[in-house]
């Protein structure tokens, strides 16, 4: 029986070593008024922690500003979580075996995640919000990620063992398995229009983002000057985040939209909605792991 390396959006933010002077920055960013990022929009963060939790990760919000993400209770058992309203709900798969994590939702509040199931392979799932789990996986015997969902109900996500690892797309129930140039690829997020993102390790072991547009075609997507790039989630309009390393390995998050790039003060932007709040993650000064959300305000809530 094969036992499952875990790649996810939660290796991606642990692996990030962020600076010391990155660091200070973020803790300022969570005491202080809220941040200027683009064009004079400021924004104001939120640490996401649910209550016990020792570390904690957000990666997708929908339109409704509904957040999902996971943590890592007192127990060291790895859950995730829904947060909406102001309230944090704990999501974990029936029958599970010490993880669940909960990736991407749509507007339908229909989250989509992984878990680890007595077979020691990870599974997709998808949470309706009446509050019923469905199982998802692309094939048998191998492990199936899903990352992301859109309003339709179309999925991305990722198939593979052992670093052999192919991107899917479930559109209309076809689903459709892809890599870039035969690299080992991952789709993290996906839009209304069927347009997804991700990443790629090419031959020489260098992380590349991507977007594949709805008829299939690929773009290599790469900050310029980065040593590695990874495309985390896609909005309806078409913007992109994710995170990249530059020539020191300080890792920065971006957004980027027709090949024009905005650098984000924050190490890693996971998901954004229409609106243009975004979520992610990022290292505290004692290398705990939050969650966080950043919601635009206007200029009179900064006074």
């Amino acid at each position: 029986m094969k036992t499952p390396s875990i790649l996810s959006k939660t290796t991606i933010g642990v692996m990030l070593q962020v600076r010391v002077g990155v660091l200070v920055l973020l803790m300022l960013l969570f005491v202080v008024r809220p941040a200027p990022l683009a064009q004079g929009q400021q924004y104001k963060f939120q640490r996401l922690n649910p209550p016990g939790s020792t570390y904690s990760f957000a990666f997708g919000i929908n339109n409704k500003d509904v957040i999902v993400g996971s943590f890592v209770d007192a127990s060291s058992v790895y859950e995730g979580f829904v947060y909406k309203h102001g309230k944090y709900e704990a999501i974990v798969f029936p029958g599970s075996v010490g993880f669940t994590q909960a990736s991407g939702v749509n507007d339908s509040n229909t989250l989509v995640g992984e878990f680890i199931g007595s077979d020691q392979f990870t599974h997709g799932f998808l949470l309706t919000s009446d509050g019923q789990f469905t199982q998802y996986d692309v094939a048998v015997d191998t492990s199936t990620y899903v990352f992301g969902i859109n309003n339709a109900g179309n999925l991305a996500g990722f198939v593979g063992n052992d670093g052999a690892n192919q991107a899917f797309v479930n559109i209309g129930g076809t689903v459709t398995q892809f890599t870039v140039n035969g690299n080992p690829t991952v789709a993290f997020g996906i839009d209304s229009s069927n347009n997804t993102v991700g990443q790629f390790v090419d031959t020489n072991f260098i992380t590349h983002g991507f977007y594949r547009d709805t008829s299939g075609v690929i773009t290599q997507i790469d900050y310029p000057g980065a040593t590695t790039t990874s495309c985390l989630g896609i909005n309806d309009l078409r913007v992109i985040t994710g995170y990249y390393l530059d020539s020191v390995g300080a890792a920065h998050g971006f957004a980027e939209k027709n090949g024009k790039f905005l650098t984000l003060p924050i190490p890693s932007v996971a998901g954004i909605n229409n609106g243009g709040s975004f979520v992610g993650s990022y290292l505290g000064k004692n290398q705990e792991n939050y969650g966080y959300v950043a919601n635009s305000v206007s200029p009179a809530e900064t006074q």
